[in-house]
């Protein structure tokens, strides 16, 4: 299973979020504190950096190599401050029948759409399923679905669903069109008869808004093949203030959700004190909208 770190809110060092806190996205590579597994098998982001060039454009970065010793990403991280992020690391289970490629790193963003994609979890018996799915994919996506991965069909699932989805959507736009492909992944499992617990722990950014997803479905129900988030949810968790950086020794944002203008959410808090984060409840969705001078944080719950 993977790791995941979304940032909406004012330009920040990406350094801080990727590497300085003290269980940093890139330390969870190897040392996760919410999850069992190793996560090796690639790296990749989408920066919205306000001040550049189309800073509707994100700069992309995605990397087959582990992430936490690759110095080109360093050096990347010591200089870029943008204002929103979507960053992944990829775990994978233990053998040879895995495919390591840059196709199948995250978050997933098609030619011509701005949201982009990045997902934790597992589809049970995603090969047996997958083309019925097609379907329900506009062709022009459908052709651009490059890898092997059952998150970047999740991806044209909800890309598809959008009425326009090569415009920026408001967050309750785009958690409909969640809402719809998950309903296509429930009807498609029920007709291959596939009943394995399968997380779909999704986060979605565009750079202007945030919506993110903790869902399981038929949870507990695992074969011997059990991966972590068959019989255990797993995490998401989210922060919200301003200024973020080290405060008093500890990364934060600071002064809660008052004044808020900055949101963090993370398949695991970044920093092992706890204190200032949010679990996202099981089964619903965090939207990130702008409320004047603020960001505001909602919880919608999701059919089980």
């Amino acid at each position: 299973m993977c790791r995941i770190v979304s940032y909406l809110g004012s330009p920040v060092l990406l350094g801080n979020l990727l590497y300085a806190p003290d269980s940093s996205l890139l330390t969870q590579t190897i040392g996760a504190q919410m999850l069992h597994m190793l996560n090796l098998a690639g790296f990749g982001m989408a920066a919205w950096d306000t001040a550049s060039h189309e800073p509707h454009q994100p700069f992309r970065y995605r990397t087959t190599q582990v992430a936490l010793f690759d110095r080109n990403l360093k050096a990347l991280a010591d200089k870029l401050r943008p204002s929103a992020l979507l960053a992944h690391i990829r775990g994978v289970p233990y053998n040879s029948s895995v495919q390591v490629n840059e196709q199948n790193c995250h978050p997933f963003r098609f030619e011509g759409v701005p949201l982009s994609m990045a997902h934790n979890g597992d589809l049970a018996g995603f090969r047996d399923m997958r083309f019925d799915l097609v379907p329900h994919i506009r062709p022009e996506f459908a052709r651009q679905i490059e890898g092997s991965t059952d998150s970047e069909w999740i991806y044209a699932l909800v890309v598809s669903a959008l009425a326009d989805p090569h415009e920026i959507n408001e967050p309750d736009a785009i958690l409909s069109a969640i809402r719809r492909a998950l309903a296509v992944l429930r009807e498609v499992r029920a007709r291959h008869g596939i009943t394995r617990s399968s997380s779909a722990n999704l986060m979605f950014c565009d750079g202007v808004n945030l919506v993110a997803v903790r869902f399981t479905f038929d949870f507990g129900r695992f074969d011997a093949a059990q991966l972590q988030g068959t019989s255990e949810y797993l995490s998401m968790w989210y922060t919200f203030g301003r200024d973020y950086g080290l405060h008093d020794g500890e990364w934060k944002l600071t002064g809660g959700a008052a004044g808020a203008d900055s949101v963090i959410v993370a398949s695991e808090p970044l920093t092992r004190d706890f204190a200032t984060w949010i679990e996202v409840p099981e089964y619903s969705a965090l939207l990130v909208r702008r409320d004047g001078l603020r960001r505001r944080a909602e919880i919608h719950a999701l059919e089980v």
